[in-house]
């Protein structure tokens, strides 16, 4: 074991093994024996970045990574409880009993930790997930102690095998969030062209050449994936799937570690100043689909993307749902009991407080006037089944820009 290993109790005698495999055939072997214990994944790419699985019978009781840990946890928690994202982590010792401790001194609902857990663990599972072979060591025996959360694995969630399999497209340019990215003084000029065509994801008040200044400035700090999107208040997939034109065209370029010129300590706003005023709010989506499984599905890629989802199953319930809760874009099926999605769809743009919220359609159907009517009732994109999760999150971001209609 390393040393970055929480408080343990009953854990003499430890059994250390070590191989190279694929994560996920590592997993899967442990969770079929129902063992207990902690998997150590280090990244092939990043001598320097490694993940740790903590199971119990074979069960996720946490996940996290063990070097850049306050980078990594001040991006994540931000969005789900901002007065924690202030907290500094050691990488000399696991987090999870600082995290306990806070929430306790805290006096906060029990129910709230176990959600920051669950998505902290189910973040880094993605990126062990989406490791190639490598090497692994799994300490029989070591425990997180007080277990709080136990998640199943015996089957991998699709949205977490989705986004697993969209991280190893990425990592073809980007070996992992730890990556420090830098824009050349050569490169400003394009870098801001570029921002004209594909706007920054950042929702702000101020004028588009102000955020491109200000987002640049950042960019020119050489920081992580995680530093920039905890920056510019965006989640790191929808950074990532922004920067995509970037990388391609060498106007932002990749380090696995920073230049000896930057300092090590880490950036803080007054070093590097956010964007201007962009919303802390995590944005709101509704889904409105009668299947449960497209349902789980939304939620789960969403929910790692940095937005809120509220699930729909009744469409002839919805208009009171969307009313009560205003999100900010709808995602809509059109074949769907009692009211399909076109008709709905025609409501929506009829009601004074709704009419104006982006909607996507997510179908199966995708015959060309299925497209023409949903265009006509003023559908801002059409996106059809199956869908891929980077997709879906570039659609919601295109939408929430004011971009214009693709149907």
């Amino acid at each position: 074991m390393t040393g970055n290993s929480p408080p343990q109790t009953g854990n003499t005698g430890l059994r250390v093994t070590r191989t190279v495999t694929h994560p996920r055939k590592a997993i899967k072997h442990l969770v079929s024996k129902q063992v207990s214990g902690c998997l150590t994944v280090g990244d092939p790419q990043d001598p320097q970045v490694s993940w740790q699985v903590f199971l119990r019978a074979g069960q996720l009781t946490y996940a996290t990574s063990i070097t850049g840990k306050t980078e990594r946890l001040q991006c994540l928690i931000r969005t789900i409880q901002p007065n924690l994202a202030k907290l500094e982590f050691s990488d000399s010792e696991n987090e999870y009993p600082q995290l306990c401790r806070w929430w306790h001194g805290q006096g906060l609902p029990m129910s709230k930790l176990r959600q920051l857990l669950m998505r902290l663990s189910l973040e880094a599972l993605v990126h062990v997930l989406a490791l190639p072979e490598t090497e692994i060591e799994f300490s029989k025996g070591s425990k997180i102690d007080p277990v709080l959360m136990e998640t199943p694995l015996s089957e991998i969630p699709a949205p977490l095998w989705q986004m697993a399999l969209q991280w190893q497209q990425w990592r073809k340019q980007l070996p992992s969030p730890f990556v420090c990215l830098y824009l050349p003084d050569q490169q400003q000029v394009r870098f801001r062209a570029g921002c004209h065509r594909n706007p920054v994801p950042v929702r702000s008040a101020h004028e588009p050449d102000q955020l491109i200044q200000a987002t640049a400035s950042i960019f020119r700090k050489q920081l992580s994936l995680y530093e920039i999107s905890n920056l510019l208040k965006v989640s790191v997939p929808t950074l990532v799937a922004w920067m995509q034109p970037f990388l391609n065209e060498g106007i932002l370029v990749t380090q696995l570690e920073p230049p000896p010129a930057v300092s090590s300590t880490p950036p803080t706003e007054a070093d590097n100043p956010p964007p201007p005023s962009p919303s802390e709010v995590r944005p709101l989506i509704a889904c409105i689909d009668d299947s449960k499984t497209i349902q789980k599905q939304v939620r789960g890629i969403l929910l790692l993307s940095g937005y809120e989802v509220l699930g729909i199953t009744e469409p002839a319930q919805a208009l009171t749902a969307l009313v009560r809760q205003k999100p900010a874009a709808i995602l809509m099926d059109v074949n769907m009991p009692d009211i399909d999605g076109y008709e709905l769809c025609s409501m929506l743009r009829q009601s004074r407080q709704l009419r104006e919220i982006p909607i996507i359609m997510l179908t199966g159907r995708d015959g060309i006037l299925d497209r023409i009517r949903a265009k006509t009732l003023g559908v801002n994109f059409y996106l059809t089944k199956p869908f891929h999760p980077e997709h879906l999150v570039e659609s919601i971001g295109k939408v929430l820009q004011n971009n214009s209609v693709d149907v």
